[in-house]
């Protein structure tokens, strides 16, 4: 076979094969877009501005020492980025406060500024947020991946490229998600752990609905239980 037959048959090949794979990735991502425009739906009443968010929350950390209680309000303002924390810790009053992209640290009458690595990590938790990516869909990088059986319910899982990669499985009927899950890694350790964040007890507020309990699981064990007891919207 000469080299130049070689080179065609070799590209019709290529051809092919993208004919063939371009339609399945499409169809993947119309289908991620449907599930994602439900759970917006399920989330966001229509006609809902949803600028920031407050919440009094309490939450209890499983810690090798035991149970650790803190609790307080957070506040995230999904346009802007700014974040604000004051919480009652077994160590004081503690008061994180993000601002035009900087954060810093109010503890004792200190105040140290967040590092990069601080920073980067409460940037990933935001954008895994349900409510960040309901208002973030369409420029989200999403697929469709089938369904699991969740407490005898369906749910679509949807793969969503952020910069840690997450899955959500989101109630076909409800269109609420029932968990997420993704990979972390951990400095302390050197290692990855498999997170999973369960969301129940929904409660609708001025057009929202939220989940005012999550728990959390790494490697199947229980991380953290989070309570909110009040919730206003753009306030």
């Amino acid at each position: 076979m000469g080299k130049s037959s070689y080179l065609r048959q070799l590209f019709t090949l290529l051809l092919f094969g993208f004919c063939f794979a371009l339609p399945s990735q499409i169809l993947a991502q119309e289908n991620a877009d449907k599930w994602l425009n439900k759970m917006k739906n399920a989330i966001i009443e229509e006609g809902t501005n949803v600028e920031q968010i407050t919440a009094e929350v309490e939450q209890t950390i499983m810690s090798p020492m035991g149970e650790v209680k803190i609790s307080g309000t957070t506040t995230v303002n999904f346009e802007t980025g700014d974040q604000r924390a004051k919480l009652q810790t077994p160590q004081g009053t503690v008061e994180v406060v993000i601002e035009d992209g900087k954060g810093v640290n109010k503890m004792g009458g200190q105040e140290i500024p967040l590092s990069d690595a601080q920073m980067a990590q409460i940037r990933t938790e935001t954008q895994r947020n349900y409510l960040y990516i309901a208002l973030n869909k369409d420029s989200l990088d999403a697929e469709y991946s089938g369904t699991e059986t969740i407490d005898d319910a369906e749910h679509a899982k949807i793969k969503i490229g952020l910069t840690v990669p997450v899955t959500y499985y989101i109630n076909t009927q409800s269109g609420l998600p029932a968990k997420i899950t993704y990979a972390q890694f951990n400095q302390q350790t050197g290692q990855e752990i498999d997170v999973e964040v369960q969301y129940s007890d929904w409660q609708t507020v001025s057009g929202v609905t939220y989940a005012f309990k999550v728990d959390s699981y790494a490697n199947g064990q229980k991380a953290s239980t989070g309570i909110t007891k009040e919730l206003t919207v753009n306030e």
